[in-house]
């Protein structure tokens, strides 16, 4: 970006000294680490419907509803629990987030019944939303103000990587052995996250800190109202078609179930390079407004391409890379907008992003269920598709980059 970034409170630079640049990026890395697993934890589900379903004795939309009310829960509750520990030193409070997540994955590998699953997910997304809200504020304060955006572009490739890692994996390992042996090894990934943030963490005191009073004024903000707006839309239609991709590549393009993790592990690399391809773009300055524009509409384009693909097995596995690339860098552009539209508020900002990404990746996965469970598959695809496009009529009322900077 090669702007001078200020902080959340004073609009000051955040003071970097030059020895703990090294340190500090490798708590970069550390929260990226702690990102990847929490991310890999919220999704799980989605790459062993099947698995999670049978061994449950439920539905594969019902098992969908555990993203549903995870993500609902962390979202309306992201800008109170911020509030609330506004106070707290932002490092120990992401060891009390990643201690939850270690707990969290235990109980959930030892669910004997889908109300206790349910329960244990509700219990880990109360305390999710305070993550988003604080890990790029984190992150930018790790390093020096030059390299913020790249800084972020790291922690959100955690994002990224438990798409190409976590859930592919964790698809394959439930499909040879045992859904609940997933979570147990996202257990272990929790504790190490966990073991790491401790070790590089420096003391992080808060800076000014989320009022709940001002989160309406900040909504007056045009950019910022517009960039929650475009979040909420464009979450929904992804979610929508995204938690229930594994039954779509089963029954519409024919891929065999032996494959969908190997699929799942193409998508997530996609957007490993989409999420780092964002960081490296957006620093050298474009209009941030076209980028977001052209990431919308790859995201809802490749979902069009790949549903009019049909059992056309090379051109639908193109075109989920595609998705892959485009959505994956979403979340470092309309971060950055975030960012860039309140410069002196980004943690309460950031809640206000958080409560609209989380409970729109409820509200998706919730039209994606009652899709699946009644029309199927087709219009999984279809529902998403719609939601990209309003996204994408919302973003066009962005203002120009001068004014956001």
């Amino acid at each position: 970006m090669g702007q001078q970034q200020t902080s959340p409170s004073t609009g000051t630079a955040p003071s970097v000294p030059p020895h703990a640049s090294t340190r500090g990026w490798l708590a970069v890395v550390a929260v990226s680490f702690g990102v990847f697993t929490v991310t890999a934890t919220e999704t799980m589900p989605v790459g062993l419907l099947p698995e999670m379903a049978a061994g449950l004795r439920v539905s594969e939309g019902t098992v969908g509803l555990t993203v549903t009310l995870y993500g609902l829960f962390a979202g309306i509750l992201a800008p109170v629990l911020t509030a609330a520990t506004r106070r707290l030193d932002r490092g120990r409070l992401l060891l009390v987030i990643l201690t939850v997540f270690v707990v969290g994955n235990v109980l959930t590998a030892l669910a004997v019944n889908y109300v206790w699953l349910m329960l244990v997910r509700l219990l880990i997304g109360f305390i999710h939303g305070v993550l988003w809200a604080i890990v790029a504020s984190i992150a930018v304060r790790l390093v020096p103000p030059a390299h913020s955006v790249r800084a972020t572009a790291v922690v959100f490739s955690g994002i990224s990587l438990a798409t190409v890692l976590g859930v592919p994996l964790g698809t394959i390992v439930g499909q040879w052995l045992d859904w609940r042996a997933a979570f147990w090894a996202l257990a272990a990934c929790s504790a190490v996250a966990l073991a790491a943030t401790a070790v590089l963490m420096p003391p992080m005191p808060p800076r000014g800190g989320v009022y709940l009073s001002e989160l309406p004024r900040l909504l007056r903000t045009g950019n910022l109202r517009t960039a929650v707006g475009v979040t909420a839309v464009v979450v929904i239609g992804h979610y929508a078609a995204y938690t229930y991709i594994t039954p779509f590549l089963l029954r519409n393009v024919g891929i065999a179930s032996d494959m969908v993790g190997v699929l799942l592990l193409a998508f997530g690399a996609a957007g490993v390079a989409g999420n780092f391809l964002a960081g490296a773009v957006i620093g050298r300055g474009p209009a941030l407004r076209t980028v977001v524009l052209t990431l919308i509409a790859g995201t809802g384009g490749s979902m069009a391409l790949l549903l009019a693909a049909g059992t056309w097995k090379p051109a639908a596995i193109v075109f989920l890379l595609g998705w892959g690339l485009a959505y994956s860098a979403l979340p470092v552009a309309l971060q950055t907008l975030v960012f860039r539209s309140a410069p002196q508020a980004r943690e309460a900002a950031t809640s206000l992003y958080v409560l609209s990404f989380n409970v729109s990746i409820a509200l998706g996965a919730l039209f994606g269920s009652l899709t699946l469970d009644h029309s199927g598959p087709s219009l999984v695809m279809v529902t998403g598709m719609a939601f990209c496009a309003l996204a994408l009529l919302l973003a066009m009322l962005l203002r120009p980059e001068r004014t956001v900077k």
